[in-house]
């Protein structure tokens, strides 16, 4: 292989071309370049190029391999029998790392269509669909068109779906993607890569950074002075007397904003106390438990 490796591994890995196979899984090594994926063992080796994926699954363990694994990747693929699928299963880090550099490369430099915003709050934009590159990042997504850089943060996400809104053709597939602007408004970018099942990898990229984020919100732990700074900051717009809200003197007042701040979902600036993207999730994610 001349081409660059930008990951090498062992693992094991079950190559299935339907849900009824009887085989079990083999050890091996799993080689990815920038073009093609690698699944090699003593006596035979599997090449699936990257442009054949269409679908990446992480942590769902496929029915047929339950008994051989805990925690998976799947791979589904165009092959020669049809969609193919490879699960794959490593030790430690090194299945976490894999698909962040997996995405990358399947992902990075795609050609979409995109126009943003589409709509802001409840009013549609006029704006024009333009043309550009994506880039995936850590938490975060970037188009660059020639007029403008877009990035979309994964904090500020609200919601992800499908649609057939960009373009003249009906039957072009569209992300829709839904956030929260620096003013605190919502709105809706859409996205449309040249081919459809890109749009399927972007969306299972977003969905997978979406749900990790929302896993660390969920082991936040609030006490309830906690709780009642944040409710009072999101009705308020952070104007409020925090010692008469906290009834306590201002040396424990300081110590709850603190905790808050530390925890990451408040921030002070010069117009005073704000959420952060974090601190708007937890309100609006969990407000039954925040109110409690």
């Amino acid at each position: 292989m001349t081409e660059d490796i930008v990951a090498d591994f062992t693992g094991r890995f079950f190559l299935s071309t339907s849900s009824d196979s009887s085989e079990t899984p083999e050890r091996g090594r799993i080689i990815m370049t920038r073009r093609r994926l690698v699944l090699a063992t003593t006596d035979d080796k599997t090449t699936v190029p990257l442009s054949n994926v269409v679908d990446v699954n992480v942590g769902t363990v496929p029915n047929h391999v339950k008994r051989f694994f805990d925690d998976t990747l799947t791979i589904g693929y165009e092959g020669p029998a049809g969609i193919q699928s490879a699960v794959i299963e490593s030790e430690g880090d090194k299945l976490e790392t894999f698909v962040a550099i997996l995405f990358r490369c399947l992902l990075n430099g795609r050609t979409v269509a995109v126009k943003h915003p589409a709509r802001v709050g409840g009013r549609v934009k006029n704006s024009p669909v333009r043309k550009g590159k994506l880039r995936i990042k850590k938490r975060s997504i970037v188009i660059k068109t020639k007029q403008e850089s877009i990035s979309i943060d994964i904090e500020n996400v609200m919601n992800i779906g499908r649609g057939n809104k960009l373009g003249s053709s009906d039957d072009r597939v569209t992300l829709i993607v839904k956030s929260i602007d620096d003013s605190g408004l919502t709105q809706t970018t859409l996205i449309a890569p040249t081919k459809s099942q890109y749009v399927n990898l972007l969306a299972r990229f977003l969905r997978l950074e979406f749900d990790e984020l929302r896993e660390e919100i969920d082991e936040i732990e609030l006490t309830n002075p906690e709780k009642r700074v944040l409710v009072g900051v999101h009705a308020t717009g952070g104007d409020i007397d925090f010692t008469n809200m906290l009834d306590g003197d201002p040396a424990y007042v300081t110590n709850v904003l603190n905790s808050v701040k530390n925890k990451d979902l408040i921030l002070e600036n010069g117009n005073g106390i704000s959420l952060t993207p974090k601190g708007r999730i937890v309100v609006t994610q969990q407000i039954e438990d925040v109110n409690a």
